[in-house]
């Protein structure tokens, strides 16, 4: 049976009126919401007020619950799923690449104060409506305060990746439009196909061409808000077809492309 428009929906995401580019997911007893290995270019906040929140990496994982302010660097690769049973209420912001002169960690951070976390709840509140008393530049400040203080405890150690790695991760960020081959990368990167493969995978958490695909859904999400149609961004993006592209983005995301289309629409945030 459908659900009745009038019924609040458990989760809902919308675009912040204060940083262009953010998404904030406000989840109130939200039964599941699961996504595969992906990445974002900004930081991810986490403060979940009910239940729990699990999040993995590559060589790690952590439990998001009530008090914990858990912080995902910029392009950490992570999936996350809500607590087995029971119902978990949660507010996530996703930034988008801003300038918040922070330098990312290499590990992410569980951050258990209480003074943060109800910074976070109250900054996150300030990203949905930009109030007069709170410009984006006071917005910005107390996020950069959250980020910095938090960076400065991060003690988990990770190796740093060789140069090649660095330097194609940028090439494949940048090159969206066309589907690249393993041989074609490692030619570039100037190492054998094998080692190039194996040392992304190692250092990176995907392997250069799930990562390029994630890069290209990740791309999807900001066409889609400015105003492209599923066909279009599909298909620009170098998808089979519009089918694939709609499996590939439910299973990573939690939610359709279209879903997501309807949630960035003028007056429409409801997901799930």
């Amino acid at each position: 049976m459908a659900e009745l428009p009038s019924v609040r929906k458990p989760l809902r995401l919308s675009w912040s009126e204060a940083i262009s580019g953010a998404e904030l997911y406000d989840g109130e007893d939200v039964e599941t919401f699961a996504t595969d290995w992906h990445f974002h270019e900004g930081w991810q906040l986490v403060a979940v007020t009910k239940g729990e929140r699990h999040y993995e990496f590559k060589s790690s994982s952590i439990v998001a619950e009530p008090g914990r302010l858990v912080l995902v660097p910029p392009r950490f690769v992570h999936r996350a799923h809500c607590l087995d049973q029971g119902n978990t209420s949660f507010k996530i912001a996703t930034l988008p690449a801003v300038r918040l002169n922070v330098e990312a960690p290499a590990a992410p951070i569980s951050w258990l104060t209480p003074k943060f976390f109800d910074v976070f709840i109250s900054v996150f509140e300030s990203l949905k409506v930009e109030v007069k008393h709170e410009p984006k530049a006071a917005v910005l400040s107390r996020l950069q305060t959250i980020l910095s203080e938090s960076s400065a405890t991060s003690t988990l150690g990770f190796s740093a990746p060789p140069a090649f790695v660095i330097q194609m991760e940028s090439y494949l960020l940048k090159s969206l439009e066309k589907v690249p081959s393993l041989d074609s990368l490692s030619s570039l990167a100037g190492v054998s196909r094998y080692h190039f493969a194996h040392a992304f995978t190692k250092h990176v958490g995907l392997s250069p061409l799930a990562f390029h695909a994630r890069a290209r859904l990740m791309r999807s999400r900001k066409l889609i808000s400015e105003g492209w149609s599923l066909a279009d961004t599909s298909l620009s993006l170098r998808f089979s077809d519009q089918s694939h592209f709609g499996r590939q983005f439910k299973r990573v995301y939690g939610m359709t492309p279209g879903e997501y289309q309807q949630s960035v629409a003028p007056g429409v945030d409801q997901v799930a």
